[in-house]
């Protein structure tokens, strides 16, 4: 006779695997469903280990000034903190209660800045790990892009739904000022390593320098030929990246106002198709442009990324592609494929994309939550997500 003489709620979906250590003490338990790995010690009655990745698509990764730690922020409104030696997350916050769409260290690297579609921007104490400061704007807005003066004194943000870039006193928490001049939503934002200066980068083809710490705020437009996805300032304040729509990264003279050069790296981007579309990778245009570009230390090369499974590397003098990274080849992966197979095509859609374990899961008594329905979790509410994909 079997007797049930400990019962424990690990995780809302199904175990997938349970093992015991050597000594039989503690338990390990995994669930590959939402990233979870749980080691309970059944003496103690406590965990011992707790670890789970973002169930929702990533929007921003960044370092610490350090090295030694990772923040990833994504559509579930989690901001994780990982160690880049042992692997294993060490904080997670949840107080923010839409998409975490922008992350950013301070330069001592013990504040984390977060911006979010919930209408607010947060500062992070690393050291007690707490939320210290929470800024909001005048109107409700959905805050998408985040930059941090090196002296950690003001904190700015840009939005999808305002053509302002909005201004706050870190130490204090109050709302200093609301840059105008954009004609179009923020797209991006980097204060210079000198502190200088801020740039703004904005759909309206345009970007903009702004001196935020000087008595006027009027800046001249830099005009480019298509919408701003990013923009990077090189290490010595002399020279700023923009990459835009059109597959484009150009590079500008700060003290000229220039351009001093530029590259089409439409070719060198594009690769990988999602099931869902009726094009070859290479006819796609969702994948033939740059959303992401940083500098390397030293300021002679520029890493640039975008909704591709390609990331390039270039040489800022010549512009020439010096490497081009496979992020990954694994085909189960939404982006990954380069070509469209007719036989995966059904009247219906993609045969991939149906949800055909509805029914079976229903008459086991589970909850039909395979395909995630709009109002379902936290974030872009209009988004429906069945597999993981290369962004």
């Amino acid at each position: 006779m079997l007797l049930t003489f400990f019962e424990i709620s690990i995780s809302q979906s199904n175990i997938d695997t349970v093992t015991f250590n050597r000594s039989g003490d503690w338990l390990a338990f995994g669930s590959s469903k939402f990233g979870q790995l749980l080691v309970w010690e059944w003496a103690s009655e406590s965990y011992v280990l707790k670890q789970q990745g973002h169930f929702d698509s990533l929007n921003s990764v960044t370092y610490s000034p350090d090295a030694h730690r990772i923040v990833s922020c994504a559509d579930d409104g989690k901001i994780k903190l990982w160690d880049t030696q042992s692997g294993f997350c060490i904080a997670t916050f949840t107080e923010h209660s839409g998409a975490v769409t922008a992350c950013e260290y301070a330069t001592r690297g013990n504040v984390l800045f977060t911006a979010s579609l919930d209408g607010s921007l947060r500062a992070w104490d690393l050291i007690r790990y707490r939320n210290f400061r929470t800024f909001t704007a005048p109107s409700r807005l959905s805050f998408t892009s985040i930059a941090v003066d090196p002296s950690g004194e003001v904190v700015c943000a840009g939005s999808s739904d305002s053509f302002d870039v909005y201004t706050w006193s870190v130490q204090t928490g109050q709302f200093l000022d609301q840059l105008a001049g954009h004609e179009g939503p923020i797209a991006s934002l980097a204060f210079a390593a000198s502190g200088e200066f801020l740039v703004s980068g904005s759909w309206d083809h345009t970007i903009r320098i702004w001196n935020v710490f000087g008595r006027t705020q009027t800046s001249e437009p830099l005009q480019l030929q298509a919408d701003i996805t990013d923009v990077a300032i090189r290490p010595d304040s002399k020279q700023i990246a923009v990459s835009t729509l059109d597959g484009q990264i150009t590079f500008w003279s700060v003290s000229e106002a220039t351009q001093e050069a530029g590259m089409d790296g439409r070719r060198d981007i594009s690769g990988g198709r999602k099931l869902g579309e009726r094009r070859t990778a290479a006819n796609s245009s969702e994948t033939k442009a740059f959303r992401c570009i940083v500098y390397s230390a030293d300021g002679s090369c520029i890493f640039a990324g975008g909704e591709s499974k390609y990331i390039c590397l270039y040489d800022v003098r010549s512009g020439n592609l010096v490497q081009k990274i496979t992020l990954s080849i694994n085909l189960s992966l939404e982006g990954t494929q380069e070509y469209l197979n007719s036989r995966g095509l059904t009247e219906a859609g993609p045969a991939a994309l149906l949800d055909d374990d509805d029914d079976d899961a229903a008459a086991d008594g589970e909850p039909r939550n395979s395909l995630i329905l709009p109002g379902a979790t936290r974030g872009d509410m209009s988004k429906r997500h069945t597999r993981p994909e290369i962004r």
